[in-house]
């Protein structure tokens, strides 16, 4: 069934009491493109800024150490669908939240909207948990898991 744009932005708009994280930024010059608006890459460079800055609302240890030694995380898979469009000087906010856990991976749900609540872009994004040595999948050890639960509550989904 395709949706229109009207009915994905209605679901998206009930999707939003789910997000108990917002990070907020300002469209810089260098992030607009010739048609004076924010190009298509840089709401990844705000994605991923804002899963950092929601790691570290949690109190999560993260510093230059803790990213290679402990914390390794790869991104395994993304996408994203735009709305609207932002321009020079445009607030803009991250809404973020993680909607599950499961043994080595945990996924993302991102909404980016100006400050005024127009609603730009949808997005998610999967990143797992890999050993720092062999690169491979690892654990996602059980004290995080129960700080995103924590925070998260009931709206997030855990899977072993």
């Amino acid at each position: 069934m395709n949706r229109t744009k009207e009915q994905r932005l209605n679901e998206l708009s009930e999707e939003l009491s789910k997000f108990k994280f917002i990070y907020e930024g300002r469209v810089r010059f260098a992030e607009v493109d010739s048609y004076r608006v924010v190009h298509n890459l840089q709401y990844f460079y705000w994605l991923e800024t804002a899963r950092i800055e929601y790691l570290r609302n949690l109190n999560i240890g993260l510093n230059n150490i803790s990213l290679i030694n402990e914390l390794l995380f790869m991104s395994v898979h993304a996408e994203i669908d735009y709305f609207n469009v932002a321009g020079f000087d445009d607030e803009y906010q991250v809404l973020t939240r993680i909607s599950q856990i499961r043994n080595s991976s945990f996924s993302f749900r991102n909404i980016i909207r100006l400050k005024n609540g127009i609603i730009l872009v949808s997005a998610s994004a999967t990143l797992t948990h890999v050993d720092p040595k062999t690169k491979t999948p690892k654990r996602i050890n059980d004290d995080l898991r129960l700080k995103i639960k924590n925070f998260e509550g009931d709206e997030v989904i855990l899977i072993d």
